[in-house]
């Protein structure tokens, strides 16, 4: 008769053939799976903490700046609208989902290849069905999403009606540069005025970005106290048609999920 510990050896040693057998899914094997060129495109909205101000209803200009507004999908890793301070709506009555602020992208350094390639599974399926999504940052945060900022379309500095908003926004220009970010940059206005003239904060931003850094920042448009969105035409006007999106060859999942797994430990 067999004993119990000859039976339980026996069942040690398939277990081992079979988990021997088993491939373990390399980082190649998971990034060969990501669809390229995706439909996907990611556009960053750049939140600056340090800069007191009122932005107008996120629900009402994000929509007019989008290209394709039946697909956008806002993550709000900064945690704007949890906070109110893009909306004093509610997340249910937006007019497009929201993903609250994901905290595993503080951490994902110390995590195993397993857990990242599970973490970005997750928002893979999560965005699937999008063409957009817009990614709320905070400024001051920068330095910890660089894999995601390096992998997006474009930033957009949003900028409020401030005295101090030209400094301010010129400072996380330089932070960009310095980063080595190399994601396009543009200027994103907020306003109580109901025209802008040619000495505005973007364009003074710009031809300052010009100057000392040798940066070519686009004009994105500006956003009344009134919600309405007005696109730029030609430089130092806000009006006309809506700003073109560059999203052509867009790769932001599969360049997002690179950076992610060949993070090298301790660093972003």
């Amino acid at each position: 008769m067999r004993d119990q510990a000859t039976s339980l050896r026996e069942l040690r040693a398939n277990f081992d053939k079979i988990v021997t057998k088993q491939k373990t899914e390399t980082t190649q094997d998971f990034l060969e799976k990501i669809r390229r060129v995706s439909p996907l495109s990611a556009y960053v909205l750049l939140y600056p903490d340090s800069l007191h101000g009122s932005f107008s209803d996120i629900g009402e200009w994000l929509p007019a700046l989008s290209q394709n507004r039946n697909q956008l999908y806002l993550w709000d890793q900064a945690d704007l609208i949890q906070k109110k301070i893009l909306t004093t709506k509610e997340k249910e009555s937006l007019p497009f989902p929201v993903l609250a602020k994901q905290l595993a992208l503080l951490d994902l350094t110390g995590k195993t290849d397993s857990e990242r390639f599970e973490f970005l599974k997750n928002i893979s399926n999560t965005l699937d069905k999008h063409s957009e999504v817009w990614i709320t940052l905070k400024a001051s945060e920068i330095s910890y999403y660089l894999y995601l900022l390096n992998a997006a379309n474009k930033l957009y500095i949003m900028l409020p009606d401030n005295q101090e908003a030209i400094i301010k926004g010129y400072e996380i220009v330089k932070n960009i540069y310095n980063l080595k970010i190399t994601s396009k940059i543009g200027i994103l206005e907020f306003s109580s005025k109901a025209f802008l003239t040619e000495a505005n904060t973007t364009t003074r931003i710009k031809n300052v970005a010009k100057q000392f850094l040798g940066i070519d920042l686009s004009n994105v448009g500006v956003v009344l106290s009134s919600n309405r969105y007005i696109p730029p035409i030609n430089e130092g006007e806000f009006c006309g048609d809506k700003t073109i999106i560059d999203s052509s060859n867009s790769d932001f999942m599969y360049a997002f999920s690179e950076n992610i797994v060949n993070l090298a430990l301790g660093t972003h």
